[in-house]
């Protein structure tokens, strides 16, 4: 559907409610499981809920920017936002540190970038963008689907080496969901998929403790001093947690017993000082959010907003699932930070640009039939 017939309508005020109550929560968690590494650390209970706070007021900002400005903006630039994540893939290759055995973080003064972040975005806005335009040749695997999986092998070879591998599968998962939304034949996904198994078992034995995380889903007991010790860690928070949990600040596992508690762990905090019905009410706020985005994404105006919104949604979606069953000892530790809640400036940043374009995208309607002469221009 064409630009001038699109019609500019109020925002979906439950995605508004739920992003807020994301935010707010992750907040209040963050200081809540933070606040003694801080001290221990940083001689500062604040350390880094300051920092994420100053991140989350930067991210609000982006959101309310983000949600004015048309979505289809992004399809016209996605060549260039496309060039910039690979350089910046790149730039972290070349220049940034190793921290915990990978090279993931640009440093900037005080702060820093994590550029996978923002490649995940573009990367559901070139998928998004591509498949709308393959569509004539759809049925043709090497005409279609080829060149942008080409694209997304160089994008994940980046990832791999810096190493990234949680980042890897999220952005592989994410482009074959826009792949099938869009209209691709089953036997070329199934092929794929095939085709992807060889790959990643060589990557995941490239390195000895991707094989012993994996191990421990199925016994974390069997090692509990190394490859075990944050799955164990993890469900010694969750299982004190009972129905209501032992309040807000009385977490015992973040005081120095599970790493990342503040991070990729923050929901074993959760199920801790709130119990079940905390960490109920968080899923369900994710749900909430899954159940809007599909819903905006099927009332898109075109198949780039609605292929977009999928992916958009998908993304979000699938880093959330992902990371409960590394806490839950369901999956092995990967690395992926829960949206909107765990620890990460970047993550929380981008995340909430993700939350404004889905926004703007929930302004416009299908155009229905004998209502075209009322259509305003956007």
């Amino acid at each position: 559907m064409k630009q001038e017939q699109l019609k500019r309508e109020k925002p979906d005020y439950w995605l508004i409610l739920v992003t807020f109550l994301l935010l707010g929560f992750g907040l209040v968690m963050v200081f809540s499981s933070s606040y003694y590494k801080g001290l221990l650390d940083y001689h500062d209970s604040y350390f880094f809920i300051k920092r994420q706070l100053i991140y989350a007021l930067l991210g609000l900002l982006l959101f309310f920017i983000v949600s004015n400005i048309n979505y289809n903006f992004y399809r016209k630039h996605v060549g260039i936002m496309l060039l910039l994540s690979i350089g910046f893939l790149a730039a972290v290759l070349l220049l940034a540190d190793r921290i915990n055995g990978a090279r993931r973080w640009l440093e900037l003064g005080e702060f820093s970038f994590q550029p996978s972040e923002f490649v995940k975005l573009v990367v559901v806005i070139y998928m998004a963008s591509i498949m709308v335009k393959k569509q004539p040749i759809i049925d043709q695997f090497k005409r279609a689907l080829m060149p942008p999986l080409i694209v997304i092998g160089i994008i994940c070879l980046f990832l791999v080496k810096q190493p990234h591998f949680s980042a890897t599968v999220v952005v592989l998962t994410t482009s074959i969901v826009i792949i099938y939304c869009a209209g691709a034949k089953l036997k070329h996904l199934f092929f794929l998929f095939l085709s992807g198994i060889p790959i990643m078992i060589g990557i995941l034995y490239m390195d000895d403790y991707r094989v012993k995380r994996l191990a421990t889903v199925f016994n974390p007991f069997s090692d509990p001093q190394n490859s075990g010790y944050q799955t164990i860690s993890s469900l010694y928070a969750i299982a004190p947690g009972g129905l209501t949990g032992a309040g807000l600040g009385n977490s015992i596992q973040k005081m120095a017993y599970l790493p990342e508690a503040h991070n990729d762990f923050i929901f074993s905090i959760i199920a801790e000082e709130l119990g079940f019905f905390g960490g109920a009410a968080l899923i369900l706020l994710f749900i909430v959010f899954v159940v809007r985005g599909i819903r905006i994404a099927v009332q898109a105006p075109d198949q780039f907003g609605t292929l977009l919104g999928i992916g958009i949604v998908t993304l979000l979606a699938v880093e959330t699932i992902f990371n409960l069953g590394v806490v839950t000892a369901l999956l092995p530790v990967t690395g992926i930070s829960l949206p909107f809640i765990s620890y990460g400036g970047t993550s929380l940043l981008f995340k909430l640009v993700a939350m404004g374009i889905l926004l703007n995208l929930s302004r416009y309607r299908k155009v229905k039939k004998g209502q075209a002469k009322h259509v305003k221009v956007s």
